[in-house]
């Protein structure tokens, strides 16, 4: 048999053999400066600058662990980033206050800090606000959005924005702050099943049960939530954006849904069955996979 013959027959098997996805992304904890401050991050790619690079933003008294589930099921070939906000997590916590526009501009500061040009916003509940805010502000540096069941919305926090607006009655709440008071609130208001419940809880209880993560989300809750609604901004959105939400989800009910359908000019829905407040914790399998393949189209 000739040597081109050979090349041949092998080239042709090679072609039948199935194409392997690639294999999951490995995630490097570590901090990045920011403005004088250090901030904790989930990297897939350290330093690589040159691959595609999604940003992940959590919510309310969130931090990068909420990430966690969701970043063992993505691949390589895109590079995924999860931040703790300054005061969240292991992020260095300075005694500040916070808003909507600041929290954006940190975003967009941070990845400026990360050296590249351009990012995927992936926001998740309050982050899926904020990441509205920094798309809007920075059209040429945010790509493509996706929104995780996402607050913003005037009037979606219900009863949770009254609650808050009661400044004696967050910090009664803080202060009998525990792992167990953690848990149960997950439990019966975030997750529908118990999948990926213990390892949020965890990572909350890491840094809200001490005194700097305390105070840090205790501002959150009083100065944030129910400020800054989307509504009107939601019509300047120019990046495609995928709009995905836990069918079952008790904090944000899907209702909500329909009005970030219609203001979004070019949203695409992604229902997750059987799922709660966090489908990057307690669907992580199908989120990842619905993200990849938006965020792989050009």
């Amino acid at each position: 048999m000739s040597r081109g013959r050979l090349v041949s027959i092998l080239a042709g098997a090679l072609a039948l053999l199935p194409v392997l996805p690639a294999a999951p992304a490995a995630v490097v904890s570590r901090t990045i400066d920011v403005d004088g401050v250090s901030i904790h991050l989930l990297d897939t790619a350290p330093g690589r600058g040159d691959l595609p690079t999604a940003l992940l933003v959590h919510g309310w008294a969130g931090c990068t662990t909420d990430f966690l589930p969701l970043l063992d099921h993505v691949r390589d070939g895109r590079r995924w980033v999860a931040f703790d906000f300054p005061g969240c997590g292991a992020s260095d916590k300075p005694d500040m206050h916070y808003t909507i526009p600041g929290m954006a501009e940190f975003v967009e500061r941070l990845r400026a800090a990360l050296g590249v040009d351009t990012v995927d916003l992936v926001g998740h509940s309050l982050g899926g606000q904020v990441a509205v805010h920094c798309a809007v502000r920075h059209p040429d540096r945010v790509r493509r959005l996706v929104l995780v069941d996402p607050d913003g919305l005037a009037g979606e926090e219900g009863f949770w924005l009254r609650v808050v607006r009661l400044d004696r009655l967050v910090d009664f709440a803080f202060e009998q702050n525990s792992r167990c008071f953690i848990r149960g609130v997950l439990r019966s208001r975030v997750f529908h099943g118990r999948a990926g419940l213990e390892g949020v809880a965890r990572g909350k209880a890491g840094y809200l049960l001490t005194p700097d993560g305390n105070r840090a989300v205790a501002r959150i809750t009083t100065d944030v939530i129910g400020t800054e609604p989307v509504d009107g901004l939601l019509p300047e959105v120019g990046q495609a954006t995928l709009v995905v939400w836990g069918v079952e989800d008790r904090l944000l009910p899907i209702r909500w849904a329909d009005g970030w359908m219609r203001g979004l000019a070019r949203a695409e829905w992604c229902p997750i069955p059987e799922c709660g407040h966090m489908p990057i914790a307690e669907k992580p399998a199908e989120t990842a996979a619905a993200l990849e393949e938006f965020l792989q189209r050009p």
